[in-house]
């Protein structure tokens, strides 16, 4: 059984080798692939750059900005 898939995937394998639509689309094929290729490995050099950026420390994101954050608007002590 297991022969005679082998010899029956062979002779498929061997007409569509002789078959020039066959090549056509596999050129056409082997194409799409390398443009897909390409389309993600440009995305993912682009977002491993934007990966590099150091995060914010939260003493970045609540750094005093003025002398008027020193102060107490209310004016009640805590």
């Amino acid at each position: 059984m297991l022969w005679e898939t082998i010899e029956r995937v062979n002779r498929m394998r061997q007409k569509a080798m002789s078959d020039p639509e066959f090549h056509k689309t596999a050129q056409e094929h082997a194409k799409t692939l390398e443009f897909v290729e390409q389309e993600f490995e440009y995305r993912r050099i682009r977002r491993k750059k934007t990966k590099l950026k150091k995060p914010k420390s939260l003493a970045d994101i609540y750094q005093k900005t003025s002398a008027t954050d020193d102060e107490n608007p209310s004016g009640i002590e805590h």
